[in-house]
């Protein structure tokens, strides 16, 4: 299971809302009169600032405990975004959008390949004629040196009552592009561990000539990749018209 209530406790204090150097490049796409479907939206991280700024956003999700700390972060804003509590391979939504975004890779969650091109089709039906999907993209280059296909890392967190530790072992495959994690959220309150809290998760990625070909095998034209820089990392963006 990923993003359960520990990992979203720690995601929160972690990532907090998107810095405005993100939320300003995806600006340059959006039209103030769209309705954009952010799937896999989170806590609100990216959605709740569009909504501060007048943007009509909707949010997907398969994480329960993401959803209700997105609905309650923006509750505390005096706002209530329209959320949908299913998975995107498989979602059925009463609307058709002119933008569906998705950000810092989430799309590369979707394991194996076959659930992220059922998703490619089910954006497709969800956007309006000539409606964008926009996907942040990453391909973990560090990974893909010569003994460096393992990697141990820890961080903390502070949260108000304590901190929260977050201890996570990946393994890479390169030849099936595919990295596999395993991970340990710790919440230590006082110096006593209070929660635990363990998550699986596989992170696939792609090269760009190869997701612009199956952006176009799944119905879209019009394809285009940047390369950008926020959040002190480098991101792939790709934006596809829908055809």
């Amino acid at each position: 299971m990923m993003y359960q209530a520990l990992c979203t406790e720690f995601y929160d204090a972690d990532k907090k809302f998107a810095d405005e150097d993100e939320i300003n490049f995806y600006k340059k796409f959006l039209k103030k009169n769209d309705v954009i479907l952010e799937p896999m939206c989170g806590s609100g991280r990216l959605l709740i600032p569009f909504l501060q700024q007048g943007y009509t956003v909707h949010g997907i999700d398969n994480s329960i405990a993401m959803l209700k700390s997105c609905k309650d972060r923006a509750a505390k804003l005096d706002l209530h975004p329209a959320l949908f509590e299913e998975a995107i391979e498989t979602m059925s939504l009463p609307n058709q959008y002119n933008i569906i975004l998705i950000a810092l890779g989430s799309f590369q969650l979707l394991y194996p390949r076959s659930s992220a091109f059922n998703a490619l089709q089910n954006f497709k039906k969800h956007l309006l004629p000539k409606g964008k999907l926009i996907l942040d993209m990453f391909i973990p280059w560090d990974a893909l040196y010569e003994n460096n296909e393992e990697e141990v890392s820890e961080k903390e967190v502070i949260i108000p009552e304590g901190i929260i530790k977050h201890q996570s072992h990946s393994k890479a495959n390169k030849q099936e592009q595919f990295y596999y994690s395993e991970s340990v959220y710790t919440k230590i309150i006082n110096n006593k561990i209070v929660a635990e809290e363990k998550e699986q998760m596989h992170v696939s990625w792609y090269y760009r000539y190869e997701m612009e070909l199956i952006l176009e095998k799944y119905g879209f034209k019009n394809i285009e990749c940047r390369e950008e820089f926020f959040r002190n990392e480098n991101h792939m963006i790709f934006i596809a018209e829908n055809a």
